[in-house]
Parts: C-alpha cells; sequence; structure tokens
C-alpha cells in the first residue's frame, strides 16, 4: 500500500490538550484529529477525508511561555462573536463585564521535527502533494501560530513489518493500544480522531494509543516503509 511520507519541522508548537484549564499542556507530539486538520487545510476539504496516519517525531526541549487568556464570565452572553465556521465577519458589539482574563503557563515544544505517513486513496494523495507544491500561504500544526515547514515529501511503499526482523523505533511514537505488548512502557492516551455534531455539540471518535520513546524494540504487527522507516497505523 502507497502512502505519503511528511517530514515536517516546528520551532515551536503547543498541542494543547482539550481538558487543560490552569495550564496549557501539550501533547508530546501532534494528536491525529490535528495531524488530519492540517492535511484537509491543504486540501481546502470541506468533508471528511478517509486515511489512516502514522504519527512519530522528537522535540529538542520543552518550555514554559506566559500568556493572557481571555474567558467568557458565563454560557448565555447578550452577544457571541463566534459562529462554527469561525469568528463571524460581522459588526458586533459587547459588555466588556462579560469578559476576564487570566494569566496562563503554556507549555511549548521547541525544535520539534515529525515523521508522518498519510495511507489514502491515490488520487487523495496526488492531490495532497499537488497542494505542497503549488501553496502560496503558510500553514500551521497545533496553534494557529504554530508554523510548519515542509522539508521532505514522498510517496512509499509500506508493507507488514517480518516477524523475525528486528527494529528499534528511531523516533518517538503515537503506537495504537492493539499492538503494544504489556512490557512495553507507554503513556496512555485517548486520541480525538474524528467528530459529529450531536445536538451543537461535537462528539469525538476517539482511538487508544500509547506514547512509546525511542530506542525501544519494535512490536509485533507494525510496519516498514520502502526506506526502513517504521509506520504505526491505526486499524
Amino acid at each position: 500500500m502507497k502512502a505519503l511520507r511528511l517530514k515536517l519541522f516546528q520551532e515551536t508548537a503547543c498541542y494543547k490538550k482539550p481538558f487543560a484549564s490552569k495550564v496549557a499542556e501539550t501533547y508530546p507530539l501532534p494528536p491525529y484529529s490535528t495531524v488530519k486538520g492540517m492535511i484537509h487545510a491543504l486540501l481546502n476539504a470541506n468533508e471528511f477525508i478517509p486515511m489512516r496516519l502514522s504519527v512519530q517525531g522528537t522535540y529538542e526541549a520543552k518550555l514554559l511561555d506566559y500568556q493572557r487568556y481571555y474567558f467568557f464570565k458565563k454560557k448565555e452572553l447578550s452577544c457571541f462573536p463566534l459562529v462554527l465556521d469561525g469568528l463571524a465577519r460581522v459588526e458586533f458589539s459587547y459588555d466588556k463585564n462579560e469578559i476576564t482574563t487570566m494569566p496562563m503557563y503554556t507549555h511549548l515544544l521547541h525544535n520539534v521535527h515529525l515523521l508522518i505517513h498519510v495511507e489514502a486513496e491515490q488520487r487523495t494523495l496526488e492531490q495532497l502533494i499537488h497542494a505542497i507544491e503549488h501553496s502560496t500561504t503558510h500553514y500551521s500544526l497545533g496553534r494557529w501560530e504554530d508554523l510548519v515547514r515542509i522539508d521532505e515529501y514522498k510517496l512509499v511503499e509500506v508493507q507488514e513489518l517480518e516477524e523475525e526482523r528486528e527494529e528499534t523505533l528511531q523516533r518517538d511514537a503515537y503506537v495504537p493500544a492493539q499492538l503494544l505488548a504489556r512490557e512495553i512502557k507507554s503513556i496512555p492516551y485517548q486520541l480525538n480522531w474524528k467528530y459529529e455534531i450531536v445536538n451543537g455539540i461535537r462528539q469525538w471518535e476517539k482511538i487508544n494509543v500509547g506514547y512509546v520513546q525511542k530506542g525501544i524494540e519494535a512490536p509485533e504487527g507494525v510496519s516498514i516503509d520502502e526506506d526502513g522507516e517504521l509506520v504505526f497505523y491505526h486499524l
């Protein structure tokens, strides 16, 4: 099966955990939904595109930033400038007493190098390559200000790793839970994948993974591409 392999770089990034409130904590790697969002943005997609992802990477250090965050004091407001598609392009006014601010620590990853495999229909991969080669704008991964640089993109053949072949992880990775043996040390996460709008609220489908650090032997059932890069697809 062919996949598009992307090598990305970010000087700083924060992949904010959804329930982090007092501190803007970051995932160690971008979750699937964040990567998928960038891919959909590259394609200017207005509907969900079926795909599978493998996310690996490293970062040099974790930093702390101090930022001002704005909050609404209550759920019901006299006016609200947001719509489902983002900021409404209309004139609006609001009562300053409805909004408050709070300083908050933000975790930032520094010098992030990512290796991402995207498996999708051939036509989708070709459209993605065309978008990368003819893009006239910048893209981000994480927050709006977390710019991403595409250092390499390549179509590669991916196949299942042979049982007798031993490979060592060269990068930290999200490994689907069903591929992890009990003796492999990992940090468990439930990563957002796809959502549906139910009564105006996003209901997320989640994928159970383990965050595994580089240096361990690759578990059984993983794949490998033609250049020897390991691939950890979710099922």
